[in-house]
């Protein structure tokens, strides 16, 4: 799967604002795991609960599925209700880097210095016990995390830390009960919420507890089927059990990092922050800038300069389709076209050459483009070079180029990049004829200061000036 791939047979395209950002405004509800027949999201009471939090009005919601009732609850308290607390502060506190503590429904001395970690960091007084306002506020900041510091120290994994079953029994969409609402909480647990929005936890498996389940087997490096059987339940345990949340490990020995960003990295039409994607250590970005013969994306010119403006060095790419017969030549003329009109010229300092990607079709079939051959990509690629003066890069798979054009070697002489996403390998395997490789996108699953979705990411294959003399810098 390559960054074309975000059709929903693939992969959503997520839908939250960062942590910060939601902290700020505190009125987002948690993402239902389930639709309304006419398709509206359905009023759970996690989502309640934020907004009574973001208007000032207290409401009692069981944002983990225990129990709505809310109780003085104080060391030596057990039950349902202790149990839902202890659910929520994992939920409220993981943020801080916080290790969940057990959701045993027993309020010993663990859950009590939880308890007042969670109060310092909703600025409440910190005396261990749960009253109404720290009830209300830890509805609010379950069901929406956000930033909690200071950060925690590692301790001892749990076993339960959501505290609805042990059972891991294989789970699907239109499941039900308690299995779905441990999945649920669990998955709140493993994913980061500022780019991952919570949630609900009703014991439902529709359509966004299914999304989440694939997002989380695609960052754990699991097969994306959606199902959730003993290899997804063993990862989901790990990682929600931990004191941080799931990331792709970054390949060792490449130490310059990229990313590629398209209009599914601008969800509800937010901006990337590029000078904080430059701060967290970003060299380079590829900006998606035209698809077929109809398609220029809308952020084309905005993040395409203001990459340029913070340092990065910035490359735009066309996503080719082969959707009918010797188009390559149309699809270089609208690229030439869009890419001129918002600046790039090939020549200036920051910019890199322009990248060709060539892959699978971005249906969600999976399938080879209908009409491609090494002759129609040639067209594209040789007018790019004519207009700009800059050998194109080629983004592909060596899997694609064998099983789409029969291994060809007709681009072995254009600088690659190859899309991988294997955690088992130390290097994306070279197509046939191929000595080396300039870019490797070696996950759909990052996270990005700055960007309020998951992105592609990249490592360089060369040295700061290798890139800096590509960039013509």
């Amino acid at each position: 799967m390559t960054r074309s791939a975000r059709h929903p047979a693939h992969r959503p395209a997520p839908f939250l604002a960062t942590m910060l950002l939601t902290a700020a405004l505190g009125l987002a509800g948690a993402v239902p795991s389930d639709a309304a027949p006419n398709g509206t999201a359905s009023r759970p009471a996690a989502a309640a609960a934020v907004d009574a939090a973001g208007s000032g009005v207290t409401a009692a919601a069981a944002v983990c599925g225990h129990t709505d009732e809310q109780p003085l609850l104080a060391q030596g308290s057990a039950g349902l209700a202790t149990r839902e607390a202890q659910c929520e502060l994992n939920l409220a506190t993981k943020t801080g880097r916080h290790t969940p503590i057990a959701a045993d429904g027993s309020f010993g001395a663990g859950t009590a210095e939880r308890v007042r970690t969670f109060q310092r960091c909703a600025g409440l007084t910190a005396d261990g016990e749960i009253g109404p306002g720290t009830w209300a506020a830890l509805n609010a900041r379950a069901a929406r995390p956000r930033p909690c510091a200071p950060d925690g120290a590692a301790t001892a994994p749990q076993a339960s830390v959501c505290g609805h079953t042990d059972t891991r029994p294989t789970l699907r969409r239109g499941t039900k009960g308690a299995a779905v609402a441990e999945l649920q909480c669990r998955l709140n647990l493993a994913m980061e919420p500022g780019h991952y929005p919570p949630l609900s936890i009703d014991g439902d498996f529709g359509g966004g507890t299914e999304n989440r389940v694939v997002e989380f087997q695609m960052c754990a490096n699991l097969g994306t089927d959606g199902v959730v059987g003993p290899n997804t339940w063993a990862k989901l345990a790990d990682w929600s059990s931990r004191d941080a949340y799931c990331t792709p490990p970054r390949p060792t020995g490449y130490p310059i990092d990229g990313l590629d960003t398209a209009k599914y990295q601008h969800p509800g039409g937010a901006p990337i922050d590029w000078a904080a994607v430059r701060a967290a250590g970003v060299e380079f970005a590829t900006v998606k800038a035209t698809r077929g013969l109809d398609v220029t994306d809308e952020y084309l010119a905005s993040d395409m300069n203001a990459a340029r403006a913070v340092g990065l060095a910035v490359a735009p790419y066309h996503f080719y389709t082969g959707a009918a017969a010797g188009t390559g030549a149309a699809q270089a003329d609208r690229f030439i076209a869009a890419v001129r009109a918002a600046g790039y010229t090939g020549r200036r300092p920051g910019d890199l050459p322009p990248v060709f990607d060539l892959e699978r079709m971005d249906d969600g079939s999976g399938r080879c483009p209908a009409h491609l051959t090494v002759a129609d990509a040639t067209a594209w690629l040789d007018a790019v070079e004519a207009a700009f003066g800059r050998r194109p890069v080629v983004y592909t798979q060596k899997s694609f180029l064998d099983d789409c054009l029969g291994s060809t070697p007709a681009f072995a002489a254009y600088p690659l990049q190859l899309a991988d996403y294997r955690q088992s390998i130390t290097a994306p395997p070279l197509p046939n004829g191929s000595g080396t490789w300039l870019m490797w996108q070696y996950t759909e699953s990052a996270l990005f200061d700055g960007i309020q979705a998951p992105a592609t990411a990249d490592v360089f294959n060369g040295a700061q000036e290798d890139l800096d003399r590509l960039a013509n810098r």
